[in-house]
């Protein structure tokens, strides 16, 4: 048997300790999590779940009504907890700076403004960074050494999409990045995940694509993509972000 030696006084400030830091962990990751978009003629939504409290995985979604268009983020820092999540909070502080320009000149500005930190740190990020807009469902994107993107057809089909470009802190200096284009059709859907999806129980490489297929005919994106996550159990052993693009038919 053990005593703690401590005072009352003194246990209860570590319990308060505990609590402030529980605290300030949850307001970052709602901080670093997008809030609900509300779209004419699409639904984006977001789930994700942490290993160790504060994730390395980064999204985001900003909807610009004037311009007609919304812009999409799905990352991952390599690692897990602290170190990862301040990291990621600095590439998604350096993407919102930048989020009225292309895909492609905001990851190479964020990159830029970021890359020390990444360089000090040894470390790097997947990332994609995407622009929707809606009137025809074009989708610009940059794939910055991610290629965990799924864009599920209205023919049944479904397509992983792969990278082309170097994770963020490893594209060599003044290389540019390469934007591309797909569209997204009425009735379609696009899913982007973080690496932490394969780490599920009973996850393989055709997980993505099947999820994508499966999620493109729900009624209610958002809370398919809840019940998914939700199944995997209370622990996760890496950090799990999905978020999926759907063009109302």
């Amino acid at each position: 048997m053990t005593t703690d030696m401590r005072t009352p006084h003194a246990a209860g400030n570590d319990n308060e300790h505990d609590s402030a830091g529980s605290y300030w962990i949850d307001a970052v990751q709602r901080a670093m999590r997008p809030a609900p978009a509300v779209l004419a003629g699409y639904t984006i939504a977001t789930t994700a779940r942490s290993a160790r409290g504060i994730s390395g995985d980064l999204s985001d979604v900003t909807v610009d009504s004037q311009r007609g268009y919304a812009t999409v983020t799905v990352g991952d820092v390599m690692g897990k907890g602290l170190a990862s999540g301040v990291l990621a909070a600095n590439l998604l502080g350096g993407l919102e700076v930048f989020h009225h320009e292309p895909p492609g000149e905001a990851v190479d500005a964020a990159e830029t403004a970021t890359r020390d930190h990444f360089e000090r740190a040894s470390a790097f990020a997947t990332l994609f960074h995407a622009r929707l807009r809606f009137r025809d469902g074009r989708v610009e994107f940059v794939d910055a050494g991610h290629g965990l993107t799924a864009h599920a057809h209205k023919s049944g089909v479904t397509e992983r999409i792969p990278s082309r470009d170097f994770p963020i802190g490893l594209q060599p200096a003044g290389m540019p990045r390469l934007p591309r284009i797909l569209y997204l059709a009425p009735g379609e859907l696009l899913l982007i995940v973080s690496d932490g999806l394969f780490e599920l129980p009973g996850a393989s490489i055709h997980t993505l694509t099947q999820l994508a297929g499966e999620l493109r005919t729900v009624v209610d994106l958002q809370f398919a993509l809840t019940e998914f996550l939700d199944a995997a159990g209370p622990d996760l052993d890496d950090d799990t972000t999905l978020t999926a693009i759907h063009r109302n038919a």
